[in-house]
């Protein structure tokens, strides 16, 4: 395993992607996760993504690449042009060199939990996608590894279960699991198997009004334990990019209320209650003052911490690696 480093960290730098290779390659990191393919070249120039690919190369740092998101409901397009779009970015993606393609299934919390169209729904329409897509995935050998970005580790499961693991996989969000309830290290060993890409983030839960508050911290300084959630991985995937995605906001898991509960049929109350334990240990760092309030730190603009957290998170899990026999 390699840690990088996902451009959406250092968004606010508005460095290009050249620049973005040099930034994680001066600093120790060894991989960049890049957002949308067009981000890159609108055009799909085929002979600049090969440049980024080859530069990336040139420093010894690992490159991904993301596509549009799979849930054609969050297209201003028309299903059949959403279809068309996705099968321009997966060849080019596969041409300049880029297989493992990162994309999205849910865009925020409200899709799934305040949704226009029924969740359900929208997971069909995902999976109705992908296996239209299938001819395209499979001339190119190419997987979409959809993120847990709101949706849940369940939800990924279910579209994977539907159209075949070699057409879909997992980005694995580790610290996006604590939005939906889910304990981090129950949520690694069910999409183990089909985790091809991380997003290696990590936050700290605690009580709040409505249920259970997550803060963003860097790797090493929140809730998740890596030692058990990358020795899960490693079984699987040796080589898996830990591509740390690193910002502040709060999230709440709004667990005190049924609706909200609703949402989640299949957590099991022994996973809620490990959920639990760990605000319950989150509240206790807070207050013994072990870590600051989280008004406090979260008031501090994320620039004024990015390079001391980003330091902090690549030296945690290279130590972690190390320990785990996993440093590739």
């Amino acid at each position: 395993m390699r840690v990088g480093i996902d451009v959406f960290t250092i968004r606010e730098l508005n460095l290009d992607p050249f620049q973005q290779i040099d930034f994680v390659e001066k600093r120790g990191f060894e991989g960049v996760q890049y957002g949308g393919i067009r981000s890159l070249s609108d055009t799909l120039d085929l002979g600049k993504l090969r440049e980024i690919q080859a530069y990336a190369k040139e420093k010894h740092v690992y490159a991904h690449v993301s596509v549009s998101p799979v849930n054609p409901v969050f297209s201003e397009r028309s299903f059949e042009e959403q279809k068309k779009n996705l099968e321009e970015e997966i060849t080019a993606a596969a041409q300049a060199g880029w297989h493992e393609l990162h994309s999205i299934m849910c865009r925020g919390l409200e899709d799934r939990y305040a949704p226009q169209i029924p969740w359900r729904r929208q997971v069909d329409l995902t999976i109705k996608m992908i296996n239209q897509l299938r001819p395209t995935l499979e001339k190119n050998g190419s997987r979409i590894n959809i993120e847990d970005h709101s949706d849940t580790t369940f939800d990924c499961l279910r579209v994977i279960e539907a159209t075949g693991s070699h057409l879909t996989g997992v980005c694995l969000d580790t610290a996006n699991t604590l939005c939906n309830a889910e304990d981090p290290v129950m949520a690694a060993k069910r999409v183990a198997p089909y985790t091809h890409l991380t997003h290696t983030k990590d936050g700290l839960v605690c009580f709040c009004e409505t249920g259970i508050l997550r803060q963003g911290k860097a790797p090493g300084q929140g809730s998740v334990d890596f030692e058990k959630v990358l020795a899960i991985l490693g079984e699987y995937t040796p080589d898996l990019p830990l591509s740390i995605e690193d910002h502040k906001w709060l999230f709440s898991a709004d667990i005190f209320d049924p609706e909200w509960m609703s949402h989640n049929p299949e957590l099991t109350t022994e996973e809620l209650g490990r959920f639990v334990q760990l605000a319950w240990k989150g509240q206790q760092k807070l207050i013994s003052g072990e870590i600051p309030p989280v008004d406090e730190y979260e008031a501090i603009p994320y620039l004024d911490q990015m390079e001391e957290r980003l330091a902090f998170g690549r030296d945690y899990l290279n130590g972690v690696l190390e320990r785990l026999n996993l440093r590739g």
